[in-house]
């Protein structure tokens, strides 16, 4: 963790300027112009560049060190139905000592909300006039990557309805996000390697981007795929906030399920009081959300006992859960874990490695006896980014497929 505060304070100390006058509240991006769906979406190819911007990214009210870009791109969702969503591409402005193609890094922030004000593009535009959420807080590890002379691409995978949750929305929304990268030629990064990173929910959209690329996008040359704190298996995460100081987290997250499968009536299945906290939770970042009802646990909210025991509820988290998906990475994994974590179990996690195992894929993992979900976002990254950087210069990887527990 240590490395990493390092590289922030250098980032900081590299790109500090003078302040300038106020300037203009900035929309949300489901309410900002640049984010709006073309007339003919229907007709683009996924990840197909639809607009963009010049931006200056942010660390709260300090420049990064970094020429940034705004993508808006074609994807879709769960149904297949075409939609838009962004990216934040981040190009190190600092002179590099390596010659070639300079590594590009997915980093798929625990994006965790159900508003778009909860996204990252909107974190590193906005600074501090939008508040503190994960996508804010995980900005230092991007000036860790620019640091390292690597482009950063940061998207939004939620999409424009923040369909937390829903792993086809997030991994098309990671692997179009790319092609879309790859397709700007202003930043010529389309012979770039590439490598896939997040943490917690983060990690969940990278895991299942992974599992998709082989059929999805095998096009994209993604080297590497690094995951933290993995959210394996939804029940089990449920089943972990359930109670906890993070109870209240249940009823927002519910909000991604219901626009996405908005046949399973949700909303009808809680009773008054869960009623009472959907509907309040409706455009919650997880920190506001967890604010709200300490503490909470499933049975408070059902209006039947055992409503994620139903047959179809089951269904539905399961084929969105990594460890019930098909597909495998097609690049070696690398996966961070407190022993002792509290939100993301780490034998959900373990699961999922163990099918990357059997199909032939190299994983790493590596278990922190000490610590627990939050404190492993900094802990785990240092030796991430030397996992990333060991793929990128094309040394083997380390296998521990073996010594997984079951």
């Amino acid at each position: 963790m240590r490395n990493v505060f390092v590289s922030v304070v250098v980032a900081l100390a590299l790109c500090a300027l003078p302040t300038t006058a106020a300037a203009a509240p900035i929309p949300i991006p489901e309410e900002d112009p640049f984010f709006a769906a073309p007339a003919n979406l229907d007709e683009l190819e996924p990840g197909a560049i639809i607009r963009s911007r010049a931006i200056q990214p942010t660390l709260f009210a300090i420049p990064l060190p970094a020429k940034g870009w705004q993508l808006l791109y074609r994807t879709s969702d769960r149904t297949g139905r075409a939609t838009v969503t962004g990216t934040t591409l981040l190009v190190p402005t600092l002179t590099r000592l390596s010659t070639g193609p300079i590594p590009l890094v997915s980093y798929q922030t625990a994006e965790d909300g159900v508003s778009t004000r909860c996204a990252p593009s909107y974190a590193l535009r906005a600074g501090l006039l939008g508040g503190v959420t994960n996508s804010t807080g995980e900005i230092p590890l991007l000036s860790s990557m620019l640091l390292r002379g690597w482009a950063v691409a940061v998207p939004d995978y939620e999409g424009m309805r923040s369909e937390f949750l829903i792993a086809d929305v997030e991994a098309k929304g990671v692997l179009d996000g790319l092609r879309a990268v790859r397709n700007f030629t202003t930043a010529g990064l389309s012979t770039s390697p590439i490598g896939l990173w997040g943490y917690s929910g983060g990690a969940f959209a990278t895991a299942n981007a992974a599992q998709l690329q082989e059929s999805y996008a095998p096009d994209l040359p993604i080297k590497a795929v690094a995951l933290g704190g993995l959210v394996g298996d939804i029940r089990a995460t449920i089943d972990a906030f359930s109670g906890s100081f993070a109870g209240g987290a249940i009823p927002m997250g519910m909000h991604g399920f219901d626009r996405s499968y908005p046949d399973m009536r949700i909303r009808d299945r809680l009773n008054a009081y869960g009623q009472r906290l959907f509907d309040a939770t409706a455009a919650d970042c997880i920190n506001d959300a967890v604010a709200r009802a300490p503490f909470l646990r499933v049975e408070q909210i059902e209006a039947e006992p055992r409503t994620l025991d139903q047959p179809d509820v089951a269904t539905m988290l399961r084929e969105n859960s990594p460890v019930g998906r098909s597909g495998t990475p097609l690049a070696p994994v690398y996966e961070y874990h407190a022993l002792l974590d509290e939100l993301a179990p780490i034998g959900p996690a373990r699961a999922v490695l163990r099918n990357y195992c059997d199909a032939g894929v190299p994983v790493e993992h590596r278990t922190n006896l000490i610590g627990e979900h939050l404190t492993e976002v900094g802990a785990g990254a240092p030796e991430a980014m030397g996992f990333l950087h060991r793929q990128f210069v094309g040394k083997p990887p380390v296998d521990t497929c073996g010594s997984i527990p079951q």
